[in-house]
């Protein structure tokens, strides 16, 4: 049976910890902190973890739960990322969410890594990492978090990334949405250069979304005008052409555009 009360020595242990170390720590630091053998440190250690106080994040690393909610991550869900894949940065809906324009309740966190990663369920939170090439792994800045440093995307990385990693009618309907409502917070020059360096398909379909809010994409026509094959936002019989993008589209998407 689980003991729900700490000991006075576990507390002052795991308190100790926090001050030296902050909320994420190693096996090793915590060995230094209960001062024993390895192997009885070890037993106490899996001990915290089975009863809550210690999360394990990956192997070899833990965080120290709230000491007065056992079980509760003492910090944010979007610091444990970057602890278990060091190169890799929250994108998508989770990237929305942190700038301000995703309002949804998330229990999923997508990244974009350079690392092939297993998903992995912390804490009633699932974490997800696409695994991509050196050339896309741009358009994040550093953040710091419960004093931690966290890679997050930009607004317009994140809208591309949707396109790019994520390609449906959900996803292609969501940036229209966050293109039409934050027209202005979004760096349209910005989100046109990441289009450049986006694949074909991307291009076509941030260009034809430009087209649907009346936003500018003269630029990203002109680059891909002269290619010849065709794409898709997703396939379906009743899809619609698009013959300036070279491009099927659900008929969802007809209502928006502008000519």
């Amino acid at each position: 049976m689980k003991r729900i009360s700490l000991t006075k020595t576990d507390l002052a242990i795991l308190e100790n910890a926090l001050i030296e170390f902050g909320s994420v720590v190693s096996f090793s630091q915590l060995c230094m902190l209960f001062d024993e053998e390895i192997e009885y440190a070890r037993i106490r250690i899996s001990k915290l973890v089975k009863q809550g106080w210690l999360k394990r994040i990956k192997r070899g690393v833990f965080v120290i739960s709230d000491l007065s909610t056992r079980g509760v991550l003492s910090i944010s869900h979007n610091v444990v990322v970057n602890i278990l894949v060091k190169d890799a940065y929250i994108s998508f809906e989770g990237a929305l969410q942190f700038h301000g324009i995703y309002d949804q309740l998330l229990t999923n966190i997508n990244a974009v890594s350079l690392k092939r990663y297993r998903t992995t369920s912390i804490d009633r939170y699932i974490y997800s990492f696409i695994y991509t090439q050196e050339k896309y792994f741009y358009g994040w800045e550093e953040y710091s978090i419960d004093n931690q440093s966290v890679k997050i995307a930009n607004i317009e990385k994140a809208l591309i990334d949707l396109i790019q990693f994520h390609r449906s009618r959900y996803t292609t309907d969501l940036v229209l949405e966050k293109l039409s409502t934050f027209r202005d917070d979004i760096d349209h020059h910005r989100l046109t250069e990441y289009g450049f360096k986006a694949n074909l398909t991307t291009q076509r379909i941030l260009g034809f979304l430009l087209d649907c809010v009346g936003m500018d994409s003269g630029s990203l026509h002109s680059a891909v005008q002269d290619r010849h094959s065709v794409s898709f936002i997703s396939k379906s019989e009743e899809n619609l052409y698009n013959h300036k993008w070279k491009l099927y589209y659900d008929q969802h998407f007809k209502q928006y555009l502008q000519h």
